[in-house]
């Protein structure tokens, strides 16, 4: 609650002159649900700022990797395409489902997980595939599809970043008028496609097992590592994975990425939902030291574990203490745990 008397009153005005329209915009709609009242202050409106600022060097990028380059007629969409489409279609429904029950928090997280997480973090790496060939086609078909995709992600998100969306609209070489006045992005059915979304999910699944990975174990981005993927019996997911490959071993920076039908000799193993995959991330570290921390570190998880297990089995603890924190002990113990259980696997595939 501003208050004129407590001098807590924010100007909109300052607001814009120090971090622009877009950002008071977008993140008044972003923290605002319907019948609550919010904490905010000058430093909130970064968040609307650093989105905004996403947008711009994300459109940037594109557009400085169109010099050379035609715009291709009718392109074809392969797997990655076919995928962002279906996640643009599914924020469109998001988005319309929220504005028609004026929940604008809701359509506001909608566009940004969709432009941040799935068109950034994924397609427009996934992309880097196509436009860095040495296929000249290739880098056209890849590069028309991708300015497509960005024109409607740019259109989805007008309603939030007006300005700074209908400035970088205007210097698209596929753009038709002003974005103002183009047709607002619906959730076309002849683009979804829910088994497409599945099995990418399993790739970001593998690409984000192995990353994680290479940051426990202190492999640098950088150096590359041989992966290989055991695939459960039943999953279709196969003719996927191996027409995405290239992608699979781009996104992970490995060597390649093969398909076995046992853990091969030397590796270390990451269960995923459906597969398992197989780093020979010993190969790339010292494995007598790095054994050596992961023995201190899962000591010193599995003291914190026997600390807590001790403290919930104290009856005068469970019996005096609130419901939530007896459950925030539980979560402790069981994350502890599976901790320890996780180093203690790896300490097994790097003896």
């Amino acid at each position: 609650k501003m208050s004129k008397s407590l001098g807590n009153g924010i100007d909109p005005l300052e607001i814009v002159g120090e971090y622009g329209a877009d950002a008071l915009k977008f993140t008044l709609a972003f923290l605002t649900s319907q019948g609550q009242d919010v904490l905010i202050d000058k430093e909130s409106f970064k968040l609307g700022s650093k989105f905004a600022n996403k947008v711009w060097n994300a459109s940037r990028f594109i557009l400085m990797n169109l010099e050379g380059r035609e715009l291709a007629f009718n392109p074809a969409l392969n797997d990655a395409d076919r995928w962002i489409y279906h996640r643009l279609g599914a924020c469109a429904k998001a988005m319309a489902d929220a504005m028609a029950g004026y929940r604008f928090n809701d359509a506001a997280s909608a566009v940004y997980e969709y432009f941040w997480n799935d068109f950034c973090d994924w397609y427009l790496e996934a992309t880097k595939l196509s436009t860095r060939s040495e296929d000249e086609a290739e880098r056209d078909r890849a590069v028309t599809v991708l300015l497509d995709v960005l024109a409607e992600s740019l259109a989805l998100l007008h309603p939030f970043l007006p300005f700074v969306t209908e400035e970088i609209y205007g210097k698209l070489p596929n753009a038709k008028g002003r974005l103002i006045v183009r047709a607002y992005p619906k959730d076309d059915e002849a683009r979804r496609n829910p088994a497409l979304d599945s099995q990418f999910s399993t790739l970001k699944e593998l690409v984000s097992l192995v990353r994680s990975l290479r940051s426990e174990f202190g492999i640098a981005p950088e150096k590359k590592l041989r992966v290989a993927v055991r695939l459960d019996l039943g999953r279709d997911d196969e003719g996927f994975l191996a027409r995405n490959g290239e992608l699979a071993a781009l996104l992970t920076n490995a060597e390649s990425v093969s398909f076995v039908t046992a853990k091969p000799e030397g590796a270390l193993a990451l269960a995923g939902r459906g597969f398992e995959c197989y780093v020979f991330a010993k190969e790339a570290v010292d494995a007598a030291q790095l054994a050596a921390r992961f023995r201190k570190d899962a000591d010193k998880e599995q003291q914190f574990a026997d600390r807590v297990a001790a403290k919930l089995s104290n009856e005068g603890f469970t019996s005096s203490a609130p419901a939530d924190v007896i459950a925030k002990e539980q979560e402790k113990l069981d994350e502890a745990r599976a901790r320890v259980a996780k180093l203690e696997k790896y300490l097994v595939d790097l003896a």
